[in-house]
């Protein structure tokens, strides 16, 4: 599974989102249709969720907990930002993956064109600076 999101914005995520109560469940029945369709209706209506993996998932899917996450995003169209134990963050943006990358792109460019810039070091000539006030003053 390819990840889309860079590293900075997934770190925000992460840190943003890490307490947030879990909206959904993997039990015993796995990665069943319902299970998929009550996720996907989460995300469009938050764009991030956090799931739990109950005991019975491992064992009827005979799967780890970081393999039924990565199968869930792969699903749900979805970015698996964080695994912790038993559960995983997933994040899908509302109005979608390319208007969202689009948009990250951009203030990207617009940073680096800001950065680019330098500072210019002006040197003073007190002496001129002197006279140029004292004639304002008269």
């Amino acid at each position: 599974m390819e990840k889309r999101l860079p590293g900075k914005v997934r770190r925000a995520i992460r840190a943003k989102y890490y307490d947030i109560e879990p909206k959904a469940w993997v039990g015993k029945r796995g990665l069943d249709d319902s299970v998929i369709d009550e996720i996907n209706t989460q995300l469009k209506k938050d764009g991030i969720l956090k799931v739990e993996i109950k005991k019975g998932a491992l064992i009827s899917t005979q799967m780890d907990r970081k393999a039924i996450a990565e199968k869930v995003a792969e699903l749900t169209d979805s970015e698996l930002i964080d695994v912790r134990g038993k559960r995983f963050i997933l994040f899908r943006p509302r109005e979608g993956w390319e208007k969202y990358l689009k948009k990250l792109k951009l203030k990207e460019l617009s940073k680096e064109r800001r950065e680019e810039k330098p500072v210019k070091k002006v040197k003073l000539d007190i002496a001129q600076f002197r006279k140029k006030f004292k004639k304002g003053r008269e």
